[in-house]
């Protein structure tokens, strides 16, 4: 992860443009992602020719690029087919893993057509090597049978009821033949030395499932009201602010949903209690072992749960608040930090960033920030950006949320709203201990100077 597989995708696939036009198959929460990946590294191409299938009812437009999800990839077979794409870019390709499941044969009936076929992933084997066969013979038919393969790297056995292909065998030879003939391998350790610690990414969340509320369209516009004063000023921007993590939870979920798949472990931190809860029940409901910390645990419960995510592998998830979590803990067992929330101190967020990137971390951190457009993330995070530029400036701070790999959005206005939050620090005392997390009132949750 951070390595640039997307980029050498997308630079691939522009040396062979020929054999476009390019499809690209990616798990649902990465398809605006990947959007404006081509947007900022591929700028030759208009954006009018990049088109997003969002729902089963889309029809495949004649673009040069058209992105879709697995899911509905299944959906649109037999269009996409007709379409007559020859190059096809599938990305987290070990969604692939199960020869049986639909959204396999989907994209193998899809790949038939393909003259160029380019997978990606950090962690194209989950469990066991038979999870390779459907990858491997995606880009080369002619290498092996699924018996031949099964047999030979696979322990296969031949069982009363069929072929066991559950273990592992010739397992140095296999990476040979993977080396030699279809798969570019790096690891982070092989180019620590040229990383930043720290790669920050901003991930735009699916637009479709962020639904902007009428409620939402009226903060934003109270918000940026000139006569609005004071303590007036602050509770709409709160109420705005909370508002925003409801519209978002949905993305949000999403996007977990899809990491728990590739079986990384990760941190997540979030601010309200809803969000918290809704991230929780995802990853429940995916049976996944996870531990989270808010305002209610005890400082003793959070040792004992640190030391579970450090010591468990089978854990996996850190869910955490970001104010009761963000010093004081070592999760050096994740490398990758997602933020499902912003916050409007840039101080309280690198924090919570070093929560992994802190001694003892052995690989460079992945830092991902999810934020919905027309949201009061449009506002939060170029103001975060120019608190930490006033703060590098007076050599407070070495952060530069500005170096994130994404496409920046220069046309909010941020007038008003900076000197909003900019006051907000001075008037508010925002200490762990006075955000209650089970206050659904948001001007209620921090305590207010008596001014």
């Amino acid at each position: 992860m951070g390595l640039g597989k997307t980029i050498q995708a997308i630079a691939i696939a522009n040396y062979f443009s020929k054999d476009w036009p390019l499809l690209v198959v990616t798990p649902s929460s990465l398809r605006y992602a990947w959007f404006e990946s081509f947007c900022t590294w591929l700028p030759s191409i208009d954006k009018q020719e990049i088109g997003i299938i969002s729902s089963g009812k889309d029809h495949i437009p004649n673009n040069k690029v058209v992105i879709i999800s697995y899911d509905l990839l299944s959906k649109l077979q037999e269009a996409i087919i007709a379409r007559g794409f020859k190059s096809v870019i599938f990305d987290e390709s070990h969604f692939l893993k199960n020869h049986k499941a639909v959204r396999t044969k989907a994209s193998q009936a899809v790949m038939r057509g393909m003259n160029r076929i380019i997978m990606l992933s950090g962690t194209p084997v989950l469990s066991r090597p038979i999870e390779l066969f459907t990858q491997i013979s995606a880009l080369r038919r002619d290498l092996f049978s699924y018996k031949e393969y099964g047999m030979r790297y696979c322990n296969g056995k031949e069982m009363p009821w069929g072929l066991d292909f559950f273990g592992s065998s010739n397992m140095e030879e296999l990476q040979l033949v993977l080396e030699e003939v279809l798969m570019i391998r790096r690891l982070k350790s092989d180019v620590l030395k040229q990383l930043p610690a720290k790669i920050r990414q901003m991930i735009v969340l699916n637009p479709t499932l962020s639904k902007k509320s009428s409620i939402l369209k009226m903060m934003s516009s109270r918000v940026h009201e000139e006569n609005l004063q004071g303590m007036e000023k602050r509770a709409a921007l709160l109420e705005y602010y909370h508002e925003t993590g409801q519209v978002k939870l949905k993305a949000v979920v999403e996007y977990i949903t899809d990491l728990l798949e590739s079986e990384k472990k990760f941190i997540c931190f979030a601010h309200h209690r809803n969000v918290m809860d809704g991230i929780s029940a995802a990853i429940e409901a995916k049976k996944v072992d996870y531990i989270r910390i808010d305002g209610n645990v005890s400082s003793e419960d959070k040792k004992k749960l640190c030391d579970k995510f450090q010591l468990n592998d089978a854990c996996r998830v850190a869910v955490l608040s970001i104010t009761s979590a963000n010093c004081g803990l070592t999760l050096t067992a994740a490398s990758l930090v997602v933020f499902a929330e912003l916050f409007w101190n840039p101080g309280i967020l690198t924090q919570a960033e070093d929560r992994a990137h802190r001694i003892g971390q052995e690989d460079s951190v992945v830092v991902q920030y999810l934020v919905a457009k027309g949201t009061a993330d449009d506002d939060i995070w170029p103001l975060v950006q120019l608190k930490l530029d006033v703060l590098n400036k007076a050599g407070l701070s070495k952060d530069n949320f500005k170096s994130a790999d994404t496409l920046q959005r220069n046309d909010v206005a941020q007038t008003c709203l900076s000197d909003f939050w900019g006051d907000l620090n001075e008037t508010l005392d925002i200490s762990d201990a006075d955000f209650d997390l089970s206050c659904d009132i948001p001007e209620k949750r921090l305590k207010l100077d008596e001014e």
